[in-house]
């Protein structure tokens, strides 16, 4: 990494060092010089005239074969506050990774060089980190109140790959590639090592691993206004997305991604109850439609008994891991055994009372109301027996 020549006659004494920020707002840059000074100047400006807290603006130069780092080097030695760092490998994630490390701000942020993002959204931003109500924030272009103008091709592209993210994390974070986000630098100092990708895929990393980690997200609502002339590669960046995407679950599936946040942890809540309560009924019923559509599906050919048990037994192993996710929160690899045993044996005791009860029913409708009520009664227990027994301490 290279240093600016303000950084050299600081190291030399012929500066004082200067008081670290409250936020270090990282610009990564590659082949900008078009646009760097300019933009530079904007925030800067913006930033003295109406930020309320101590700042510091980073140019992280990745590896640019233009006139980029040049400038970015001039901009460091006549705007106080600004300074730049030169990473000598292509790859934002790898210029944010670099930039955060041993960070003496205590927020680490970044936005894009394009300022597509308005910067009003930059207070609301870091507010909620200042005040300890969450651990990561980030810009939203999908929430409710964003104003975005972008072309069909990169809005599909976006909310389909938000839509998978969604589908197979459940996470709670709308737009994980919107380039304005945050961290506490406490918590960034332990996620960003664990953040395999160098590249755009590290932002979501950086946030599947925070919310995996029982980590507040904050979301904002942004305006945004795309930038026709961005350098990014969208095809190759989406596959690579994707790739990056079956890494993580894998790696989640397999128990991995867990940190020791130490102090940095959120504590569990006392009383859980509601929101399990919610999360239950909604697994319960998603499971029950399924089992209730291959029942009847099944029902004529295999008979009213074999069709519950395999209506039922389609549906267990994913009840359960359902469960666990998202009811009752255990998304690591402790315990894992035995709650998957506890849920498929209270599964099948379920199934035990519906057929002894469908056995001796005859009709369709008959049938049908049966197990309707057996299911409903079984769910009950379910919940109770999955609350107090299966789920009831985390070792």
């Amino acid at each position: 990494m290279s240093m600016t020549l303000m950084d050299q006659r600081r190291d030399s004494g012929t500066l004082p060092p200067p008081s670290a920020p409250l936020v270090d707002i990282v610009i990564p840059v590659y082949n900008e010089s078009a646009v760097l000074a300019q933009s530079v100047t904007t925030l800067y400006r913006y930033l003295e005239d109406r930020f309320p807290f101590t700042w510091r603006i980073t140019i992280a130069d990745n590896a640019s074969t233009d006139r980029t780092w040049q400038i970015a080097s001039m901009l460091a030695c006549t705007l106080s506050g600004v300074r730049a760092i030169h990473v000598d490998q292509k790859g934002r994630g790898r210029a944010l990774r670099t930039a955060w490390t041993g960070n003496d701000a205590q927020i680490v942020a970044y936005m894009d060089v394009d300022l597509s993002t308005g910067l009003d959204a930059l207070l609301p931003l870091i507010a909620p980190l200042v005040s300890g109500h969450s651990d990561v924030a980030i810009g939203s272009r999908l929430a409710a109140g964003a104003t975005v103008a972008r072309g069909p091709r990169r809005e599909f592209i976006s909310r389909t790959y938000n839509t998978i993210l969604r589908t197979v994390f459940a996470n709670g974070f709308r737009d994980a590639q919107c380039g304005f986000k945050a961290v506490r630098r406490s918590v960034a100092d332990v996620l960003v090592p664990m953040v395999k990708d160098n590249e755009w895929f590290f932002d979501t990393e950086l946030l599947l691993l925070a919310e995996h980690n029982g980590l507040r997200v904050h979301e904002v609502p942004v305006t945004w206004i795309d930038d026709p002339d961005s350098c990014v590669q969208v095809g190759k960046t989406a596959r690579d997305d994707l790739k990056g995407v079956a890494r993580v679950a894998y790696g989640f599936a397999r128990g991995r991604g867990t940190a020791d946040l130490g102090v940095e942890a959120r504590p569990p809540l006392a009383d859980d109850f509601g929101r399990q309560l919610v999360w239950f009924a909604k697994i319960g019923a998603a499971s029950t439609l399924v089992s209730l559509v291959l029942f009847l599906l099944l029902r004529g050919s295999v008979g009213a008994v074999w069709a519950n048990l395999i209506a039922v037994g389609a549906t267990a192993l994913g009840n359960t891991w359902a469960n666990r996710r998202f009811t009752f929160g255990r998304r690591d690899s402790r315990e894992r055994g035995r709650h998957y045993m506890g849920g498929v044996a209270i599964s099948l005791a379920g199934l035990g009372v519906s057929s002894l009860a469908l056995a001796n029913v005859s009709g369709q409708l008959a049938q049908v109301l049966v197990l309707l009520v057996t299911w409903s009664l079984v769910t009950i227990a379910r919940f109770g027996l999955l609350r107090h027994w299966v789920f009831r301490a985390q070792s």
